[in-house]
């Protein structure tokens, strides 16, 4: 895969939520022998230049020692995805980012493959259907440079799903090789009933 060049990607893995209705730190939990946060870094490599950690303030104290780039949220009035990702375009407004939410352990490498495969960097986004082949999955999407004022304008405007943003503007849709791997796990009954399902 292309990770170099104009058409070069930069992972971003979205661990900096509060997981309030799991009762612990998605993040760290480990459907594949490993915390979540660090196998969805491995499934992203072979497709980004860079792969990042979004995390919040109290997360990026607590990994300052970790060999791992992180970007931290920097905008206290919006609380969510959209956080990370705005965070992620301030810093590198240049670049495209692949994001990834760490609540999604059913995501393998075909999904990833076909969303940068199926990408159009003319669009402002590329992303798949969501798990209900409805509207876009904004969570396991590609961002594009053009997008940040886009963006801009919408948290001026007290838009804050990342979400309806995608809905309202040009965007690549694609649909997922498997609907499945999108799935949330988000408490701890989905997390014991996707223990049965494997």
């Amino acid at each position: 895969m292309n990770k170099s060049g104009a058409d070069s990607i930069n992972g971003l893995v979205l661990i900096g939520g509060k997981s309030i209705r799991m009762g612990q730190d998605k993040s760290v939990l480990a459907y594949h022998d490993k915390p979540q946060r660090e196998h969805l870094t491995d499934l992203l490599q072979d497709y980004c230049s860079t792969v990042f950690w979004s995390v919040n303030r109290h997360q990026a104290a607590e990994l300052a020692d970790v060999e791992q780039p992180l970007i931290v949220d920097t905008f206290d009035n919006i609380v969510g995805p959209l956080n990370g990702i705005l965070s992620a375009f301030q810093v590198m407004p240049d670049a495209a980012w692949l994001v990834v939410a760490c609540d999604m352990p059913l995501l393998t490498a075909q999904s990833i493959h076909a969303l940068v495969a199926g990408r159009d960097p003319a669009k402002h986004a590329t992303a798949f259907y969501d798990s209900d082949g409805r509207f876009p999955e904004p969570l396991l999407s590609i961002w594009e440079p053009s997008i940040w004022p886009i963006l801009q304008k919408a948290i001026g405007e007290g838009a804050y799903s990342p979400r309806r943003i995608l809905m309202m503007n040009d965007v690549h849709l694609l649909t997922a090789p498997n609907n499945r791997e999108l799935v949330n796990i988000n408490d701890p009954a989905a997390k014991e009933a996707l223990k049965h399902q494997q």
